[in-house]
């Protein structure tokens, strides 16, 4: 079992090392890197290793920058000392999320999470890997990963930009998000308009899906903003929202079961 270990300070990636020859006496550590630029560098000269240990906050920058400069085909445990960054660390390849200082237990928790994910691709029938230490299907596994650990940790407000300002807005204060001119435009129950960077996509993902429904492409509603549901042509849903959005929103035919599933509690 090959591993990498991404930590910008010296203590911590040793006590890490001392733990894993506990832990996974047989587990080879095949670097240790310090750098967004480096470890950008190796995973692009070396195959894939089984598990990377990377620490968020790194001497060059976070390490996510990784994540948008090369493709990572790995599992990836996350370290840190900071708790806020948990929700985007499972967005990429994270299946468990360490805080400092990392004790015997913890680590073993994260290695029975990386046993199950291998356990579950074994016992799977997928093409074989294209590289050694990769994992097909990636997305699909971690969620199932995230899935052990309990409830997702959704978003519960956002910073939304306003002319020269950052404001505060909370995930209870919003309506619904409607794609309007190909942006996102972000609508609040007491009526007010913003327009956001984010794709509904990536919205959708943070969201609690208990509370926001993808009606369609364009439209990502909060159940408090459904005031009723009207039969529109061929068999599709006008939906009528408070606030009102810019444009009808129309559920189309393979959603409307769904929808009126979700809105009753099913």
């Amino acid at each position: 079992m090959n591993i990498l270990i991404v930590e910008d300070e010296i203590r911590p990636a040793r006590s890490l090392e001392r733990l894993l020859q506990e832990v996974r006496p047989e587990a080879q550590v095949v670097g240790r890197l310090e750098f967004v630029a480096d470890t950008v560098a190796w995973l692009q000269a070396h195959p894939a290793p089984d598990l990377i240990f990377m620490d968020i906050h790194l001497s060059d920058g976070s390490s996510f920058e990784v994540f948008q400069q090369v493709a990572v085909t790995c599992p990836v445990i996350f370290v840190t000392a900071y708790d806020e960054h948990a929700l985007e660390a499972f967005q990429v390849n994270g299946i468990d999320y360490l805080l400092k200082p990392i004790t015997r237990d913890s680590l073993q928790h994260g290695f029975q999470k990386f046993d199950a994910l291998e356990r579950y691709y074994a016992g799977a029938t997928a093409p074989a890997p294209a590289a050694a230490g990769a994992l097909p299907h990636l997305p699909e596994l971690l969620r199932m990963m995230q899935q052990l650990s309990g409830t997702p940790a959704y978003k519960t407000s956002w910073l939304i930009p306003y002319k020269t300002k950052l404001l505060p807005i909370a995930v209870h204060d919003m309506a619904h998000f409607v794609i309007h001119h190909s942006l996102v435009s972000l609508t609040t129950l007491d009526g007010q308009q913003y327009t956001l960077d984010s794709s509904l996509d990536e919205l959708e993902a943070q969201l609690d899906p208990q509370q926001f429904f993808r009606v369609n492409r364009q439209a990502l509603l909060a159940r408090p903003s459904i005031v009723a549901l009207e039969p529109y042509y061929n068999g599709r849903m006008l939906v009528h929202l408070q606030p009102p959005a810019t444009e009808a929103v129309i559920v189309p035919k393979p959603r409307v079961a769904e929808l009126r599933k979700w809105l009753s509690g099913g």
